[in-house]
């Protein structure tokens, strides 16, 4: 579609059949694992970025996609699934439309018959700060799966993070002293391990041996040292703020354009109960205690007035018409996105019965939650088989 397009991965002859390690960025991986199996994502994604009308836009994506950074390329996907969603469904799709009375561009104007929406995507990322934690924990985690012991395993239970990368010869030297000390087949117990505690620098380490199955015992080219990651420990998760944070970055931007307006978030949550979803959107859930007429005590459901959405008769973000939630979105498993439209309970302007997104669609009445069934499905919307990468991932491995 145009000379001066590029094709999105590189054209070799690809022979690197390992999984990803945590320093390899996901186009990196992409770009070099080997096998009939990663043809096809890379096949979708081509495909896909070849229905990008504008050159600009194009080499735009492009660059985002080969890009060292994970979050550039989420974001990159996430507005390509967009824009390939509306397409199949029907749309006329501009990219980056004018809006009269802002310089601001919302990302898609989507028009069907008479319907017009505007849809801008986020995809919320980390800090600096953050990143550059993240890439000194990758650091040690690959030292660390490189070691190639025969007889262990190893459980990563406690870590006090440095300041820079660790010592990673230092520190895969010391653990293989160690573990050509022990004796795989010595009586085993989790709670009385054996252990190792590292330090050097301002990192803090501690592992324990996990002894390998007999007839498991020996080195491929897919082993991992780390079976266990147990540093995080337990604590509570309330996913809920996050997803408000990234709707708050994007609702003031445009104001009233006059037709429906949807916000997409692109989400790498666990929330297969929707709990953390329908929190952000209409409220916690709580319990209401009453005194009944008789002196009973009655409880009872309700939800807080901290949800995007609002609590009636104080509605509040009704410029938005819908968010919509595309959580776990992967070129390799595109199909199994946790999509979900969350209607506002009383926009400016509505959207019709039938966005054409493929995924399930909620809205709340009275408080409770109302669930519509999407009438077509990820793989029947983009033609995907099933199953679909068809084949192995990983033939061979055990």
């Amino acid at each position: 579609m145009g000379g001066q397009r590029q094709p999105l991965f590189d054209d070799f002859e690809r022979t690197d059949a390992t999984p990803s390690t945590h320093q390899e960025s996901t186009f990196e991986f992409l770009n070099r694992i080997a096998g009939d199996y990663w043809e096809h994502p890379r096949a979708l994604m081509q495909e896909w970025l070849d229905h990008i009308p504008s050159e600009q836009e194009h080499n735009d994506l492009r660059q985002r996609f080969r890009s060292r950074d994970d979050e550039q390329f989420r974001s990159a996907f996430l507005e390509l699934y967009l824009h390939e969603s509306l397409v199949r469904a029907g749309y006329s799709v501009t990219i980056h439309p004018k809006v009269r009375g802002t310089r601001r561009r919302p990302d898609f104007l989507a028009e069907r018959d008479n319907l017009r929406i505007f849809i801008e995507a986020v995809a919320p990322g980390s800090t600096p700060a953050e990143k550059a934690a993240a890439q000194r924990r990758a650091v040690l985690f690959d030292t660390v799966n490189q070691l190639g012991d025969p007889n262990f395993m190893l459980w990563l239970d406690e870590l006090e993070e440095g300041a820079s990368p660790p010592a990673s010869a230092r520190l895969r030297k010391d653990l293989r002293r160690w573990l050509a000390e022990l004796d795989p087949d010595a009586p085993w117990d989790a709670d009385a391990a054996p252990t190792r505690r590292w330090e050097h620098d301002d990192w803090a380490v501690r592992f324990r041996a996990v002894p390998k199955k007999p007839d498991a015992r020996g080195t491929g080219p897919n082993d991992r040292a780390i079976a266990v990651y147990g540093h995080t420990g337990v604590d509570f998760i309330d996913d809920a703020p996050a997803i408000k944070k990234a709707l708050a970055t994007k609702h003031h931007e445009y104001g009233d354009l006059g037709t429906p307006f949807i916000i997409a978030v692109g989400t790498y949550i666990h929330d297969r109960d929707r709990w953390h979803s329908s929190n952000a959107m209409y409220g916690h859930v709580a319990v209401q205690i009453d005194e009944a007429p008789d002196g009973s005590m009655v409880t009872r459901e309700v939800r807080r007035p901290d949800g995007y959405f609002g609590t009636p008769p104080t509605w509040t973000n009704r410029n938005v018409s819908g968010v919509l939630l595309v959580n776990q979105l992967m070129p390799y498993y595109v199909q199994r996105a946790e999509t979900t439209l969350w209607r506002h309970p009383n926009p400016i302007h509505e959207l019709p019965e039938a966005v054409g997104f493929p995924g399930d669609t909620l809205s709340i009445a009275d408080g409770t939650l109302v669930e519509v069934t999407a009438a077509t499905k990820a793989d029947q919307l983009f033609g995907l088989p099933d199953p679909w990468p068809p084949g192995e991932a990983w033939p061979g491995d055990q």
